[in-house]
């Protein structure tokens, strides 16, 4: 052959490669199936359903939790249209036509399904019971295969006797024939026998000449091993070990090897129970909880922004169509003030300054057209929205809020004080930070004990036959004994437990300022609320008194009697007016629903809209 290999070497040669082949082809294919989509979706059924399962005990915690989002979802689909420009905005009229009509709740919607802010809070969510899936985990059976096989080729020397050596090897029975044929003494001949050996020495004929082997071999070895945490603090590992090697050269012999090993460790000082050694999934078990209170606490501060955003905006519209509205009445004026000039019943210094509010009415509403704007596009972006999207906001939302008028609690600071204190869930993660600093200082006190573990053993080797090898349970090994470790060095030791003890002293300090930050709270959100129903009920009457002043001065104007002082204060005070009771409405709705958040009794649905709280209610 022309590898020079014999053949009878080969074929055990095949052997050992088809074996390897067909292994690695296995492991290949095995690999192959789990792909990396399919460790994703095994990552998100066991995240999600931790999530499903904790949620029960987080109130309006959002339903069926999920990271995936609908493709086939478009946000302003079926949405209605801008189909005649608002004179209002001027110049920027035309752009709005064609432009999608957002409703609050269709906003809100959008804002749940779309907004970057809020991706972001579910999937901080999402990594916190991800985590989870790793502590739990740790304390599971956790199995690993390893492999490893190779072939070697090696060159070694080999010493070979000389052929003067050999025939010197043979000269004894030589010489003894000769003896009986010649007759000679066999003293004598053994004499000769060394002269020639001692001259051949000196010619440097029993010199060995060296010559080059090759060796060739292959081997393979597999490992396959369990490990498993126990709560209680044990460990318990088994394992089973093959070895095999084949010479293709020389002898062409096999080696194989098995062990099947286990061992058990029980601490029995410190690291025992189930409240030292599985603290690190107590505390994933807790993260994860307050993971999902943050979050249903996040959906009401988002619901409630989202809400004040759009409120703003529609405000700011608002008061681009009451400038507008004024700068329109101001321009009437004015000409009418310039014809009453020309027959000389206006002095110039009284046209001028009906000009001038003309002028200032204008700036007032060229820059409340760019507020809006600004506002709109602001809008967008906490949506998820581009800024290039057309959208305007529905203006009859701001019509039911005129409509319905004040809805306003009927409850006093110090029974909202206690709602909140009893509802509010980050006041329920305070408490329980406070458990875990506790119970932390336990641990760090645990962890000053020596170590003291009892270890058992036990190993079962191969059967000692040709071929793969199969464990021999005639022959084991069992042992037993502890490891001990006094750890007489704890400064490490005793610095975390110091740190434990003043973790648990701040722990205790920041559940004091939870509460009272909950308290400052809700007395905040009480007055502002209070106030806005206030202002509100001044602004009414400030429009209405604006409106009868307006009125007044168009009749005395009509007869030539009105000042151009009194008419321009008139007109700014009822535009004024009227913004500020916008204003009010916008801002009562807002406190309410700030009031509500902060007594953390606001009640988001999936899609982001809240439910009214009636039992608080004045009917």
């Amino acid at each position: 052959m022309k590898c020079g290999m014999p053949r009878k070497a080969l074929i055990p040669c095949l052997s050992a490669v088809r074996f390897l082949s067909v292994g690695a082809l296995s492991l290949c294919l095995l690999m192959a199936g789990c792909t990396a989509l399919h460790y994703s979706k095994k990552a998100d059924k066991e995240t999600y359903k931790i999530i499903k399962a904790k949620s029960k005990r987080v109130p309006n915690m959002e339903e069926d939790f999920t990271l995936a989002k609908d493709a086939a979802w478009k946000p302003l689909e079926g949405a209605p249209v801008i189909d005649a420009p608002d004179p209002a905005l001027g110049s920027e009229a035309d752009i709005e036509l064609g432009a999608s009509v957002i409703s609050l709740e269709r906003a809100l919607e959008i804002s749940v399904k779309n907004s970057r802010t809020y991706q972001n809070e579910k999937e901080s969510l999402y990594l916190a019971a991800l985590g989870l899936t790793l502590d739990r985990h740790q304390f599971t059976p956790i199995f690993s295969v390893t492999g490893d096989g190779g072939y070697q080729h090696a060159t070694r020397d080999v010493s070979m006797p000389s052929d003067f050596t050999k025939a010197m090897s043979k000269a004894g029975p030589i010489l003894a024939d000769l003896e009986q044929l010649t007759g000679t003494p066999g003293a004598l001949l053994q004499q000769y026998a060394a002269v020639v050996e001692e001259a051949g020495a000196l010619a440097r004929l029993d010199q060995p000449h060296v010559k080059i082997r090759n060796d060739e071999s292959i081997r393979a070895g597999t490992s396959f091993n369990v490990n498993m945490l126990l709560k209680g603090g044990g460990k318990i590992a088994l394992g089973l070990s093959s070895d095999f090697l084949r010479f293709l050269t020389g002898d062409s012999r096999v080696a194989t090897s098995s062990v099947l090993t286990a061992s058990y460790a029980q601490p029995l000082l410190r690291g025992r129970g189930a409240r030292v050694a599985a603290e690190n999934l107590t505390q994933g078990e807790r993260d994860v909880l307050y993971a999902l209170r943050d979050f249903t606490r996040f959906r009401k501060d988002f619901s409630v922004d989202v809400c004040s955003a759009y409120y703003q905006v529609l405000r700011s519209r608002d008061t681009v169509r009451n400038n507008w509205k004024s700068l329109e009445d101001f321009r009437k004026s004015f000409e009418r003030e310039k014809a009453f000039a020309q027959v000389g019943r206006r002095t110039q210094a009284a046209l001028g300054r009906t000009e001038q509010a003309q002028f200032n009415a204008e700036t007032d509403w060229i820059s409340s057209v760019r507020s809006y704007k600004a506002s709109l596009d602001q809008f967008k972006i906490r949506l998820g929205l581009s800024t290039d999207a057309k959208v305007v906001l529905d203006d009859k939302e701001l019509e039911a809020l005129r409509t319905q008028g004040l809805i306003h609690p009927d409850i006093s600071q110090e029974d909202a004080i206690k709602v909140g204190l009893a509802a509010r869930l980050d006041y329920l993660n305070e408490q329980d930070r406070l458990d875990d600093a506790a119970r932390k200082v336990e641990v760090a006190k645990d962890n000053l004990k020596p170590s003291l573990d009892v270890v058992l053993t036990g190993t079962v080797p191969s059967e000692g036959k040709d071929g793969f090898q199969k464990p021999d349970f005639r022959r084991t090994t069992a042992g037993a004994g502890f490891d001990l470790d006094l750890a007489v060095d704890k400064k490490a030791e005793r610095n975390a437990y110091r740190a434990a003890l003043i973790s648990y002293e701040r722990s205790k300090r920041n559940f004091s300022l939870s509460e009272d930050n909950i308290k400052l709270q809700v007395r905040e959100s009480w007055r502002n609320l209070d106030q806005a129903r206030r202002n509100f009920e001044i602004a009414e009457k400030s429009v209405g008194l604006s409106e009868r002043r307006v009125e007044e001065q168009q009749l005395l104007a009509e007869i030539g009697r009105a000042t151009a002082l009194d008419q321009v204060d008139s007109r700014n005070d009822l535009t004024r007016a009227r913004n500020s009771l916008t204003a009010a409405i916008v801002n009562h709705t807002i406190a309410r629903l700030t009031f509500w958040r902060d007594m953390g009794i606001l009640y988001i649905k999936s899609n982001g809209q809240w439910e009214e709280v009636t039992d608080a209610v004045k009917s």
